[in-house]
């Protein structure tokens, strides 16, 4: 009845143990494993941001862009907000986890824009700062948008193969 760990104990080359304990998920009863995939939450938001880096050096977008260029959903309210903004939490974009998204339903990439869109803005952007996962949510399509291939499929290509990093996206479906 307890969240899981994974572990491994290895002397020189040989693994002397592995093995998993508790769950990998409670809510499903999926016992953890040796090879179990766990969630990393908001470390995830360094590769969505070293990707958004990525593509700006590849002249592929500007940091400084507006986002209703590639999410035009939110013209009007979101005007004045820049693609910096969203990687710095000074967007004013509300955080999901505090709104009306159902996290026990999956959205497509065009709802959850819409969705984001329609929330009105906690502040002008650029005037404060407030830590935003739908901001993130948002450059993760952003980034889909501008390269018109899978979010975690651009991560896999840009920095996870290269630094063999064995590691993707979430998927609630593999659970």
């Amino acid at each position: 009845q307890i969240p899981g760990v994974s572990i491994a104990v290895v002397r020189g080359d040989s693994i002397v143990l592995a093995r998993g304990y508790g769950f990998a998920n409670l809510e499903h009863r999926v016992p953890a494993s040796d090879s179990t995939v766990y969630q990393s939450g908001s470390l995830g938001k360094q590769f969505t941001a070293t990707a958004v880096g990525m593509l700006a050096q590849k002249g592929q977008l500007r940091v400084d862009d507006a986002i209703t260029r590639w999410l035009p959903e939110g013209k009007g309210a979101w005007d004045s907000i820049t693609i910096r903004q969203l990687l710095t939490h000074t967007s004013g974009v509300p955080n999901y986890t505090d709104s009306l998204i159902d996290l026990r339903k999956d959205y497509t990439e065009a709802q959850l824009v819409r969705l984001a869109a329609s929330q009105p803005l906690d502040f002008s952007p650029g005037t404060s700062w407030s830590y935003s996962n739908t901001g993130y949510l948002l450059l993760g399509v952003l980034i889909h948008r501008v390269t018109g291939r899978f979010y975690g499929d651009v991560l896999r290509d840009l920095l996870f193969g290269p630094l063999q990093m064995h590691t993707r996206v979430i998927s609630e479906a593999d659970i």
